[in-house]
Formats: C-alpha cells, structure tokens, sequence
C-alpha cells in the first residue's frame, strides 16, 4: 500500500547499510514528521547524509532518489562506465572496490541475523578480496529494437540505454561488440536480444526472436547482415520463445547451451569451486541444482562419487559429455530432475551440496534431514532467500558454522555466498 505524499517532497537522510536491491539504506533525520523512518536511496554509502526526493511512500519505509550529498563517503569514486546510474545493469559503481565488498559481507551478516536470529560460529567473511572488479563477466544479454537501438535495459523500465562497450564484461565480448555492432543493429526488428558468451576467449551467441513473431527466422537468415555474422563467428544459433530453432553451418557440435545458466565469473567461480572441493571429505556426495556440472565434475576429478540432479535437460547433456570428456562419467550420475522432486522420494549422501537459483531452495530445506545428510554446503546467489533457507535448516538441527562472501558480481549488489552447515551436536 503506498500513502499519499507530495512527489516533490525532501527528506534528509543518515545512510546506514547497503540493502539487497542495491540502493542503501538509512533514516530520516529531516522534516520532523518523518525523522526515524527507513529510506532506501540508491548511489548513496553508509556513512553519507543525503537529500532525496520521495519517489514512493510506503507505511513503514520510503525510496527516494538522491537529489544532493551533503556529507560525502571518503569511500566514493568516479564511476568508470559513462552509462552508471541509466542502465540497469551496475548499482554500486560509486563505491571502491573494496568497501564494495565489505559491505557487501555486512549486508549478509546483518539479513541472517535480522530474519533468523542466527549467528554464523566461525562467523561471515570475504573471499577474493584481490579479485578484480571489471572484465569479468562472461555472459552478457544485450537488446536492441526496431529503431536499430542497441544496448542495456534502463534501471526500473524497458527503455534501451545504448552502449558500445560495457566495462564489467570480458575484452573477448567487448571486441565482439567493437567488430559486430553495426550488423547486429541492421539484424532488427526480427531479434530483441542478443546473449553473447565469452568460453575461454571463444564467442558464442544466441539471437532471440521477437515473442509476437514466430516466423521473423523467415526474414533473418537471408539478410547480408545475419549472414556475415554467421560467417565471422560461427558459433550462433537463433532462439524463439528461448528455444533453439536454427543453429549456424559453423556451430561447434559440444558448443554450450548459451543463454543456461553458467557461473558469469571465471576467476571468482574457480576459485569457489577449488573452496567447495576442499570442504567435501566423504566418499560420495549429491549435488543439487547441478546445471552442467559445475561442481560436479571437479568433485568427481578429486575421486567422489557424485549423484548431480539438474531440471534442466540440455545443461544434463552438456553435463554429461563434460563428463565423458573429463573421463569421470564412471563417478558421476546425473538425474534429469527437478530437485524438489528428487529429495522427495530419493535419500541424499552425507553430504549435500547446493546451489539454486535467485528463489532459493525452501522445499528442499524443508526435507533434508541432519541424520542423513550431516554437512551441507549452500551456495547462494541471493542472501534474502539464503537467510529464510538457513533458519528451516537451523530448526531442522542444523547448525551454521562459516559463511564466505564471494564478490562474483563486483559494480552489482549481488554477491556469492558460500555457507557451511553440519548437524548440530546435542
């Protein structure tokens, strides 16, 4: 419910915390009849006192926009993208990189808290904190429209902020963009996004057709533009409805499912993985939402047996011949499943790792029971769900003893969060 209020009106406000949803968040010190009120403001740092405008007034908090900084963090910066604070894509471009993390850590720390009144033992940490911050994401979904626009949703809304180069993604992915724009540009109205994967310096892309216009693949394939791209890359397939309905002369044949999930940063993600292996000290372990073996596969090189349980059907396959290729299709069993389903009516191993996607793993949390499965490793994309999943777990007699704080999306708000949890001694 929002409650009337004058949309030009000012407050003042003490930043306190950096919020999930990458605005910060404080309280009101001015006009008196809002003081100790929660704001959300984006662009702002703890540690500020600002003045924003009411842009939305709620009954227990407002968002504002910033309007002015009247006591500025010794912690902010220039932002590097000419694009920061139009596209949707970065939030916290403002904030060295450093105190990025911490607060990201913070945020973590105070949501388990606030939501479960839990307390991680070994306490909530940063890992990689010398990883960097700009040309690390190697997956990038850009659009364009039938003004031949091209670039990034603005934040809030669908307008197009147009871009020629974005700063967080690989130089594999912006040179692509420098050497193909024009003809991607000329290959609308029939396309609407454009997903450009960067797999170890080779460029794979998916053109997703208009929704409303099942028969643009029709128009497409002969224009010169389209033909030129697929002659330059090769590795191109075109979606309808994020189905693959043509896949180009030059596809490789083991080319990824692009646009299915897959960790964004290489560095980050190597480093996650090389962390988990290390926590696993059981013969076999279960794998939930798996994707293509992430996890998985490098368990099984380091001599576990791995049950993998993934929905997905063509990540399972991708999986699957990762397997073979990596020579441990003998240690690895996948389960083309939701995982939902499966711990429903199967029994994981002692140890359980998962990792689910941003609405988190509640049914599942609600299953796994500290007898059978004694240590549990979650990692989490989104802290929000991860602290209501870490109480469910924490009432099912588990007990959380360390959380790692992984900035895999350094300039967002998002984070990683590794989490330990073992059955709780009696």
């Amino acid at each position: 419910m929002s409650y009337p209020s004058n949309p030009a009106q000012e407050v003042v406000v003490e930043v306190t915390a950096l919020a999930s949803g990458g605005s910060c968040v404080g309280s009101i010190v001015s006009p008196e009849e809002l003081v100790g009120k929660k704001a959300f403001v984006p662009y702002t740092i703890p540690g500020e006192r600002v003045t924003a405008v009411v842009r939305q007034h709620k009954k227990s908090f407002i968002n504002g926009d910033l309007v002015s900084i009247e006591k500025v963090a010794l912690e902010r910066r220039m932002p590097v993208c000419p694009a920061f604070g139009q596209c949707g894509g970065c939030d916290l471009q403002h904030i060295e990189l450093n105190s990025q993390r911490r607060l990201k850590a913070s945020m973590v720390e105070d949501l388990l808290k606030v939501h479960g009144g839990i307390v991680a033992q070994d306490g909530v940490s940063i890992m990689g904190a010398d990883l960097p911050g700009f040309e690390y994401r190697r997956r990038m979904s850009f659009h364009v429209n039938k003004k031949q626009e091209f670039g990034l949703y603005r934040k809030n809304g669908r307008q197009i902020v147009e871009i020629t180069q974005c700063p967080i993604s690989t130089p594999a992915i912006n040179l692509f963009l420098e050497q193909n724009l024009e003809l991607i540009k000329r290959c609308a109205p029939e396309i609407e996004t454009v997903t450009v994967e960067d797999h170890n310096g080779t460029i794979f892309v998916a053109f997703e057709v208009h929704p409303k216009n099942g028969t643009a693949l029709t128009s497409l394939l002969p224009k010169a533009e389209f033909q030129e791209l697929e002659a330059r890359i090769g590795n191109i397939q075109v979606n309808y409805r994020h189905k693959p309905i043509y896949r180009g002369k030059g596809r490789a044949s083991e080319a990824p499912p692009v646009g299915h999930f897959s960790q964004n940063n290489a560095q980050a993600n190597s480093l996650m993985v090389e962390y988990l292996t290390s926590l696993v000290a059981t013969e076999r372990v279960t794998d939930l939402y798996a994707g293509a073996g992430n996890i998985s596969i490098p368990l099984a090189q380091a001599g576990r047996t791995v049950t993998a349980v993934e929905v997905d059907p063509q990540l399972v396959a991708f999986g699957e011949s990762r397997a073979l290729a990596a020579g441990v299709a003998d240690r690895l069993t996948f389960h083309t499943k939701s995982c939902e389903k499966w711990v429903e009516r199967s029994t994981p191993d002692a140890t359980v790792v998962l990792d689910p996607p941003r609405g988190g793993a509640l049914e599942v949390c609600q299953r796994l029971l500290a007898d059978v499965s004694p240590r549990l490793l979650y990692v989490s994309c989104y802290p929000p769900t991860f602290a209501r999943d870490a109480q469910v777990l924490q009432d099912r007699g588990y007990q959380l003893l360390e959380v790692k704080v992984l900035d895999m999306f350094p300039q967002t708000y998002h984070s990683e969060t590794i989490a330990t949890f073992e059955r709780r001694k009696q």
